[in-house]
């Protein structure tokens, strides 16, 4: 069976509750566990003994889910809210290799969430990007097929390809070539002027 990390905010935000996010990764837990994957979602695990309001055990826990991650095939991320937690395990997964999954977002998250892993909405024509929506919206990993000078037509073939569970080598993998987002070094005077 395959282990799939489970990534949700679990902190409080305007929107909902510490408690209302741990019952939301329980239900995409339950959810994915009727597709036979087994989903681990650290927070809801580690909360039973860590608390999350101590930082040594935060970081404790933070730890363990990076362990966890590592073991895990792929990770799905779910919901509107992409945390600062959440966004180091999508760089991090994105760092492994690791198939990186959107489920239950909008289209507005899924520019953030592209954008974390080198693709920009930007790149693409408006055809392109609703294909590239399609794709996400069926819960496939589609960031490393996403190609800005490649037909739409060919974009949902391979869509439709991973769709069916075809392996084959993608004809829509290069996003080297695409222009990515550089933040500005930071500069150590402006940090000791704040502090």
């Amino acid at each position: 069976m395959k282990m799939v990390y489970v990534c949700s905010p679990l902190k409080a935000n305007e929107e909902r509750s510490m408690e209302d996010n741990m019952n939301r990764a329980k239900e995409w837990c339950r959810q994915a566990s009727e597709l036979n994957v087994l989903p681990l979602a650290p927070h809801t695990i580690f909360t039973q003994y860590l608390d999350d309001t101590i930082p040594s055990q935060r970081n404790k826990g933070l730890e363990m889910g990076i362990e966890l991650l590592k073991q895990c095939k792929e990770i799905w991320v779910h919901g509107n809210t992409l945390s600062e937690g959440m966004i180091s395990e999508i760089i991090l997964a994105k760092e492994m290799n690791k198939p990186i999954i959107a489920k239950d977002m909008d289209r507005e998250t899924y520019i953030n969430f592209m954008a974390y892993q080198g693709v920009f909405k930007e790149a693409f024509s408006n055809e392109q990007w609703e294909l590239v929506c399609v794709g996400l919206d069926e819960g496939l990993d589609v960031s490393s097929y996403a190609r800005s000078n490649v037909p739409a037509d060919q974009m949902m073939e391979r869509i439709a390809q991973l769709k069916q569970g075809i392996e084959n080598e993608p004809t829509i993998i290069d996003i080297s070539e695409r222009n990515r987002f550089e933040p500005e070094p930071d500069n150590e005077e402006d940090w000791a002027q704040e502090a």
